[in-house]
């Protein structure tokens, strides 16, 4: 490497990102830095073999002297003729050894360097200096992310989504994927719901022979989730009870008209009738609160009147 020497920032190729490895695109806070302190790191680019220089770490910083309206900055050069696994090590290295990577970055690193290292356990090994995951398989999967649809990937930076969901998310179309990933975004749901949304979306697809993307596209579901006057609990518990009334029809036929002889049986708050689950059975569950033998004398009486009920005697013979 070779000493620090001024370079014009014309000659820098910034269209060239083949070292780039941070996700952070705004340097307005660098730049006052820099305006105030200087340049304490300087950049370390590659002279290529024309003439121009491409950027193998600093990324952030030349943008930010550029956005100073800098000419010319201080950089460290490497030769043009220096081997790439070097400039690739030197990249990871000046992100990972500094800072934690999030998870794009670190799925940038990994495909950065299995470039150059094509054998699984020899790249977990070096990963692992690198400040970078050790293991092979874990590896082999978070390389997959960077290649993801980018509101895929905003997602992922954003938490709404997952490394297990993100790698479940590439198994569909892209668009289907972007489509769940907005959702996702909007709708503020954990890993769990996630994979029910996905299930159940799935699950009717089959049934009804469409596809997911139709589904997504009904007006039904773009009415839930365009409506600015739901917040996101009412949108979030909206969309499921639809996509599980259409999944099961039979059980959500059932399960309204339960509601309705509940109501109609007016039970004490003392009392819970609780039905088997997805009414796949004939055992009923019936709870009752009460704290001493005055109370369970009423609730006897309430018992008895329930036990009389011929709308849910018809329910239940069903």
């Amino acid at each position: 490497m070779n000493d620090i020497e001024n370079i014009q920032l014309s000659a820098v190729k910034l269209e060239d990102n083949t070292y780039r490895i941070t996700t952070k695109a705004k340097v307005d806070d660098l730049a006052a830095s820099i305006q105030q302190i200087g340049l304490i790191h300087p950049p370390l680019i590659k002279q290529t073999a024309s003439a121009g220089y491409v950027i193998v770490s600093g990324f952030r910083r030349i943008a930010a002297c550029m956005y100073l309206g800098w000419k010319e900055i201080p950089t460290r050069v490497l030769d043009a003729d220096i081997d790439d696994a070097r400039c690739v090590s030197y990249a990871i290295a000046d992100n990972a050894l500094q800072r934690p990577l999030n998870l794009i970055e670190i799925s940038r690193s990994i495909a950065l360097l299995s470039t150059v290292i094509t054998d699984d356990d020899a790249l977990a090994e070096t990963a692992s200096k690198l400040g970078l995951p050790a293991d092979p398989g874990l590896n082999r999967k978070i390389k997959k992310i960077c290649d993801l649809a980018t509101p895929i990937q905003d997602g992922i930076l954003a938490n709404t989504i997952s490394l297990a969901m993100a790698l479940e998310l590439a198994k569909f179309d892209a668009n289907i994927g972007v489509a769940f990933a907005k959702i996702f975004a909007q709708l503020k749901i954990g890993l769990n719901k996630q994979r029910e949304l996905i299930v159940l979306l799935d699950e009717i697809a089959h049934r009804e022979n469409t596809t997911i993307e139709n589904l997504l596209n009904e007006k039904d579901i773009r009415q839930i989730l365009d409506d600015d006057n739901l917040d996101r609990a009412q949108q979030r518990q909206r969309i499921r009870e639809y996509l599980t009334q259409r999944r099961f029809p039979t059980i959500s036929r059932t399960q309204h008209e339960f509601k309705k002889q509940i109501k109609n049986l007016e039970l004490d708050h003392r009392m819970a009738l609780v039905p088997p689950k997805d009414f796949e059975g004939s055992s009923y569950t019936l709870r009752l609160s009460f704290s001493g033998v005055s109370e369970l004398e009423e609730l006897q009486g309430k018992l008895d009147r329930i036990i009389q009920s011929k709308g849910l005697a018809k329910f239940l013979s069903k």
